[in-house]
């Protein structure tokens, strides 16, 4: 049961999105009761970005603009460059590239030196208000819209396909897993052979029977 529930990713978001609600509710609730100005919309001598209070709507426009687009930004850059990171550089399974490896270093690098530098302006941006936060939520959503639209373009929904495809798939794994390991062995047999030949190789001809 606990394996069919893993599985199944319609309980599990199920979960997770009833999760997120009653933690919302909770929390607004708090907030509401100790008037938190966390819950201030627009221009707010209390809220502060940097230690910069957000008082005009000239200061307020430009966070929210950079909120909006910098959020699109980082949804499409993880569902673009992340995976190429993970799924063709870092994967010990893909031997070729499609770029040199400085090109791949140097990617690595901008994207590392962009989400450290980008996701904590992005956290001081969320936790200023709610309506940067709102902000935040809506831009992730249009561009994961998006995105996984275009990722679902191709796919065929039929559940019994999906089924034996995971059963091949799990053939495939434990196939390589048993070759790999039929050639751990066979080389571990031509070492022991070629130090037993290597050893008589080396025995002095006139040596006894009992050192053998």
């Amino acid at each position: 049961m606990c394996q069919n529930l893993f599985n199944d990713w319609r309980v599990v978001v199920a979960f997770l999105g009833l999760w997120t609600v009653l933690c919302c509710a909770v929390f607004l609730h708090i907030m509401f009761l100790d008037g938190s100005a966390f819950l201030a919309i627009g221009p707010n001598a209390h809220t502060r970005l940097f230690n910069v209070p957000l008082d005009t709507w000239p200061k307020w426009w430009c966070v929210a603009v950079y909120t909006f687009v910098s959020t699109c930004i980082a949804a499409f850059a993880s569902d673009s460059v992340a995976p190429f990171i993970v799924n063709t550089m870092q994967d010990h399974k893909t031997r070729y590239i499609p770029y040199t490896k400085t090109t791949c270093l140097v990617i690595i690098q901008v994207w590392t030196t962009y989400a450290v530098i980008m996701g904590t302006i992005s956290l001081f941006v969320a936790l200023t208000q709610i309506d940067f936060l709102i902000i935040r939520l809506v831009a992730d959503l249009v561009v994961n819209f998006i995105t996984t639209t275009y990722f679902l373009s191709d796919k065929v929904y039929d559940v019994a396909m999906y089924r034996q495809w995971e059963r091949d798939q799990g053939a495939v794994r434990t196939q390589a897993y048993e070759d790999e390991l039929s050639e751990v062995m066979v080389q571990e047999t031509d070492c022991g052979a070629s130090a037993k030949s290597g050893t008589t190789l080396l025995r002095p001809a006139n040596a006894p029977n009992s050192d053998i």
